[in-house]
């Protein structure tokens, strides 16, 4: 697979008031949303992130790191289990990408870009949730972390994609998104509301709009914030003093239940 293709992204949780203990589904449902609320706050943060995808047989694992720093600049690397990798940096709208077979950062070209979407838009899945459940409470990263899951209401999320899409999407579309299935884990930090962990299980499909073929893949995602709000600088990279670079690769990180790979987003 080539890892050009997977979407990255990253968000951080943040909010300072104490986190009671939860124990029913509108509790959790109070703490998520205030933690949304909160995310577009953060100044700065970390994250890893593990996605792996199985699709006809074939299961293929993408590793990523990531930095933000407000308002608009993010960096980002993603490799596979065979040793291709991607590094991004975005900042504003101007896109800098390597890969591992460019000699040099082909920055500021037509063509050249990075996606790493607004963190806003990231955590949009977060506002479907439905049927909580209370986990254990754990320790992530030495913080005391409420630990929950919950389910994705796919309709919910399908109809509103369904409404905002710029052009009405296809019927076959439209019924396997409907079809597709996610949970998530959340971690949330008992002190502060920062969410230090995030995982998601979902049942995706692949629709080909050419040939119209259609399968379904699974995919499993675990992704680990940290270093919130901590000075991070982010600056355009400096390019070798020769070397052109090769072709320009688009990508982004993202968790969110659509086609695409999805690591925690990042």
């Amino acid at each position: 697979m080539n890892v050009g293709k997977c979407v990255i992204t990253g968000w951080a949780f943040f909010l300072t008031m104490a986190l009671s203990t939860c124990s029913s589904g509108s509790d959790l449902q109070e703490v998520t949303r205030k933690a949304v609320v909160a995310t577009t706050a953060a100044q700065s943060y970390r994250d890893t992130g593990t996605t792996s995808r199985t699709s006809a047989g074939d299961t293929v694992t993408l590793y990523a790191e990531g930095e933000y720093a407000a308002p608009d600049r993010y960096r980002v690397k993603v490799r596979n289990d065979t040793g291709s990798w991607y590094e991004c940096v975005q900042i504003g709208d101007q896109s800098y990408v390597l890969t591992a077979d460019d000699a040099d950062w082909p920055g500021g070209k037509r063509g050249v870009s990075c996606v790493v979407l607004p963190i806003a838009e990231e955590l949009e899945v977060l506002s479907h949730l439905v049927d909580f459940e209370v986990l254990p409470d754990q320790q992530i990263g030495g913080v005391d972390c409420v630990h929950y899951r919950a389910n994705v209401d796919v309709e919910a999320l399908a109809a509103k994609w369904e409404a905002e899409a710029e052009y009405p999407p296809p019927p076959e579309v439209l019924n396997l998104m409907q079809g597709q299935s996610m949970g998530i884990e959340l971690w949330v930090g008992k002190d502060d509301y920062l969410v230090r962990q995030m995982k998601t299980e979902a049942r995706l499909p692949d629709y080909d709009l050419v040939t119209g073929q259609e399968r379904w893949v699974n995919q499993n995602t675990t992704t680990r914030f940290y270093d919130f709000n901590e000075p991070i600088a982010i600056e355009p990279p400096a390019p070798e003093p020769s070397g052109l670079g090769a072709p320009s690769a688009i990508i982004g990180f993202r968790h969110s239940p659509d086609t695409r790979i999805v690591l925690g987003s990042f």
